[in-house]
């Protein structure tokens, strides 16, 4: 098996065939669920949710063309052949994620957004630098997303979107263990104080982000109790246990993401 060894965090190795059997097992559950007709949002949830539904379905879309470029890349100089295939399949569970947005957005008559300017920020600093930078972009905005839909499934009364939010929450999670291991590990070659400075780094960027974030999705996020600060704050919870452990693991709290 092709590993890389992390030193001093908590990632000893990372294992690059099992992330690959892993999201090759998943590959069936790709299936877009059809929205029941019967189950449209209210006229009230539409207008809270619908622009900010159509931001993130825009996010979601990528094509991930430069982030497999930059793990071709890298695989190719460090002799990683399973890299690729798992950044390709990475990709294709985000793509589903933006296939099973648009499915409930046509469902319920909602346009679909071909530019934001908060996915124009991500998507430029995605390309800025290479893989392990590409995949800190990518990892700060999981992160903030899986606060966003787990709000957003408090935000409406659609059992249909509560189980997409549901099972998006779910992939995130699993997403995030991958993420984070990848990136302690890719870290972990680094010496203790240029390490600490990228990781202060990134800190910022989630801060300024999930700033950002709940500016442009304040309806959304204010109709459940947040405001930026709390915001902030969750995001930033979710960057903690993420990077303790190189593993998040949802709490039973974050399961019940109706309740």
């Amino acid at each position: 098996m092709s590993r890389l060894y992390a030193h001093d965090t908590g990632a000893c190795m990372f294992d690059w065939n099992y992330w690959l059997e892993i999201f090759e097992g998943r590959v069936p559950q790709l299936v877009i669920h059809r929205p029941d007709p019967a189950d449209r949002l209210s006229d009230e949830d539409c207008r809270r949710v619908a622009g900010s539904i159509a931001t993130f379905q825009l996010g979601e879309q990528s094509e991930g063309r430069t982030l497999l470029r930059f793990a071709e890349d890298f695989a190719l100089a460090r002799n990683l052949p399973a890299l690729p295939p798992v950044t390709a399949l990475f990709i294709r569970e985000e793509q589903h994620h933006a296939a099973q947005l648009k499915e409930f957005m046509v469902a319920n008559g909602i346009p679909l957004k071909k530019k934001s300017w908060t996915d124009s920020i991500f998507r430029v600093l995605r390309k800025l630098a290479g893989f392990e930078a590409a995949v800190t972009v990518l990892v700060t905005a999981e992160m903030i997303g899986f606060v966003y839909y787990r709000a957003l499934a408090r935000a409406t009364g659609s059992p249909c979107l509560k189980t997409i939010c549901r099972s998006m929450c779910a992939d995130e999670s699993l997403h995030l263990r991958y993420e984070t291991q990848l990136l302690m590990t890719l870290r972990g070659e680094r010496r203790p104080l240029p390490r600490r400075a990228v990781e202060l780094a990134h800190r910022m960027l989630l801060v300024v982000s999930a700033h950002i974030v709940f500016h442009d999705h304040r309806r959304v996020l204010s109709h459940v109790g947040y405001d930026a600060r709390t915001f902030r704050r969750d995001c930033l919870a979710i960057y903690r246990m993420a990077m303790r452990n190189g593993s998040y693991r949802p709490r039973e709290r974050d399961r019940s993401l109706a309740s």
